[in-house]
């Protein structure tokens, strides 16, 4: 396993805020979600942990809180569950599904 660190990872920090963006139609299915992006008409599919980052996204949160709910909810070790849920919010933020805001640590 990669031992990766948020500064790796393309301007995403534990601080920054992160939400969905408006431009797209999502859909549960079962446990997963699928995503229709507005702007290029793609869809694209999130398996169930990412379907439940997805939903705790549709509302502004700093990435330090969705893994802490996530370390809840999951039997994972919090170093992998932040290097998997940054490697998953830089390919949607790639994709133009998500935003990312600079959190302050004031």
């Amino acid at each position: 396993m990669k031992n990766n660190d948020s500064k790796k990872h393309t301007g995403i920090t534990l601080f920054s805020v992160v939400q969905a963006v408006p431009d797209q139609v999502a859909a549960n299915l079962a446990e997963e979600v699928v995503i229709l992006n507005l702007k290029d008409g793609v869809y694209y599919g999130l398996n169930p942990v990412g379907a439940r980052i997805w939903n705790l996204l549709q509302t502004p949160r700093t990435v330090n809180e969705v893994q802490d709910i996530l370390v809840q909810e999951y039997e994972v070790e919090p170093q992998r569950c932040r290097t998997d849920m940054l490697e998953l919010l830089e390919r949607l933020a790639a994709k133009g599904l998500i935003k990312i805001e600079d959190g302050k640590t004031s």
